[in-house]
């Protein structure tokens, strides 16, 4: 009779199990090790050759500040270096010299508050004069940006070149931009700012009558803004009846529309005095103010860009009107032989009230001079 032994049998299937495991680690090991031998070393960071603009056309007006779209960088490592290296006309000649000239340009050194910032002295204070190009580009970002010195470049079509540079090297972007110089207003009225309006207050209260002409074209003024010099930042405002007589601002003859309501605050609607308040004058022909910035007003005190006035029942004769609700460019009213002439107002019943849209958007030196052509002076 066979004795069966008692010595346990040995697992063969486990210990086979386990070393196929560890011959596998082993051979994943190597195979990795030789895998990150054979690679090739990539440099620090990554250009694309490929970064564009969303907008390819900036286009500016001249004078004003513009800002174009920021550059898309299709992935490129940051910091960037950017800049522009070549400009061309539309005949292809170089235009470096125009765009590399610097001129002297307001630029802010601290933070505008308009709750505060509401005078001359106070905005000047956080302003200074720099030397720049009429167009520089924020070298991070690639956004160009285009400042009041534009008003000294040709209007025209302008293509730009560019470079951009990091730490894995350079790309040159050749004819990238496209750049449009054009002319605009240099201080923007009707229609651009809003529109002038003539009304009827009864005398000595901020209480309407009636509107005379509220709208584009209107007839009753004939509009003249002359900019007579780069320097200073000057605004010379004169009202004139239909005869060139001017009405006396320093004698209360042009004056600040009150406003409605019980105590309203502030008791008069906007006008240029509240924009520059310790600059305005009132002088025996005309209100003149200095002002920092441009755009300026800077932001609007909550009427828009509308200066209000009136003119005292006691020193205006005023024509009476049929209805005018509309009216085409450049038809003017004539008076008495107008066919919506009615005749004159009995005197002292009515105040005159003129609102006046205005913005400047270069520097410089203007004067507007509005002729109301329904009044005479008395």
């Amino acid at each position: 009779m066979v004795q069966k032994s008692n010595k346990p049998k040995t697992n063969k299937m486990g210990i086979r199990k386990f070393t196929y495991i560890i011959t596998t680690i082993l051979l994943s090991i190597t195979i990795t090790a030789g895998v990150f031998s054979g690679c090739t070393k990539y440099g620090k960071g990554f250009l694309s050759p490929y970064m564009q603009y969303a907008v390819s056309e900036f286009g500016v007006v001249r004078g004003r500040t513009a800002t174009s779209y920021s550059m898309i960088t299709d992935g490129s490592s940051v910091p960037l270096r950017i800049k522009w290296t070549h400009v061309y006309d539309s005949l292809g000649h170089s235009a470096d010299d125009l765009f590399n000239k610097q001129y002297p340009v307001g630029v802010w050194t601290a933070a505008y508050n308009p709750l505060t910032d509401t005078n001359f002295a106070t905005i000047s204070a956080k302003r200074t004069v720099q030397n720049l190009q009429p167009i520089v580009i924020n070298e991070k970002s690639g956004t160009l940006e285009a400042n009041s010195g534009t008003i000294y470049l040709p209007t025209g079509t302008y293509t730009m070149d560019m470079e951009v540079s990091n730490e894995a090297g350079t790309e040159t972007l050749n004819r990238i931009m496209q750049i449009v110089i054009k002319d605009g207003k240099p201080l923007e009225t009707s229609p651009e700012t809003g529109a002038f309006s003539n009304s009827l207050l009864f005398a000595n209260t901020p209480t309407g009558k009636g509107t005379l002409f509220n709208g584009a074209n209107n007839p009753f003024d004939l509009v003249t803004v002359t900019r007579f010099a780069d320097t200073p930042n000057v605004l010379i405002l004169k009202v004139t009846d239909r005869n060139g007589v001017p009405f006396n601002p320093k004698a209360g003859e042009f004056a600040k529309r009150p406003n409605s309501g019980l105590n309203p605050q502030p008791p008069f609607l906007q006008n240029l005095q509240d924009y520059a308040p310790d600059t305005y004058v009132a002088s025996d022909t005309a209100i003149s103010i200095k002002y920092p910035l441009v755009p300026f007003p800077i932001v609007s005190l909550g009427n828009g860009f509308n200066m209000y006035y009136r003119i005292p029942a006691q020193y205006v004769h005023i024509d009476s009107t049929s209805s005018w609700s509309a009216n085409t460019a450049g038809k003017y009213y004539a008076g008495s032989t107008d066919s919506h002439y009615l005749g004159v107002y009995k005197d002292n019943l009515y105040d005159y009230s003129l609102r006046i849209p205005m913005r400047i958007q270069v520097p410089g030196a203007y004067q507007i001079n509005v002729r109301i052509l329904n009044t005479t002076h008395r």
